[in-house]
């Protein structure tokens, strides 16, 4: 069973203004690096590509990214999609989950992750496992027959 989660709204606006901006720093990055260039020619052309590499991974993750959710045999897998690129995030085994119980909000949790896009956590699940004496949460939103189907399998553990 696979279920894939995408952000919501991705407005146009938003996407057009981060790349506008991350240009006009990579531009004054440039400006300033080319005072330094006499002395350090390599080191400012580094900083500069690592900028760019980092600024458009960071807009790629932000506003292009799906989360997947497969349910196989024995195991749930979170994936990052990002265009054709799958990237594994977290492989559980059943018999590693305890729970997965839907997030009410009132309780404070500290998860190791989150499969999420915005920061309102509505109809989100949080998921409860233990591997090596450590218990660790994750939180995501699945549906609710994919809820069934984990619960279901869990049981049968």
């Amino acid at each position: 069973m696979n279920e894939i989660v995408e952000k919501k709204e991705k407005s146009f606006l938003k996407v057009f203004l981060s790349i506008i901006v991350t240009a006009i720093l990579v531009d004054f990055v440039i400006f300033l690096a080319n005072k330094y260039t006499a002395k350090y020619p390599y080191m400012t052309n580094i900083i500069v590509i690592l900028m760019v590499t980092f600024a458009c991974s960071g807009i790629l993750i932000k506003y292009f990214s799906k989360y997947s959710y497969t349910l196989e045999d024995d195991e749930l897998i979170f994936h990052r999609l990002i265009g054709k690129r799958n990237f594994k995030m977290l492989s559980i085994k059943l018999d590693e989950l305890s729970s997965i119980k839907p997030y009410s909000g009132n309780e404070k949790y500290n998860f190791n992750y989150k499969f999420v896009f915005d920061k309102s956590f509505e109809n989100c699940h949080v998921g409860r496992y233990h591997r090596k004496g450590k218990e660790y949460l994750f939180l995501f939103r699945p549906s609710q027959s994919f809820v069934s189907e984990v619960n279901r399998k869990i049981s049968t553990n």
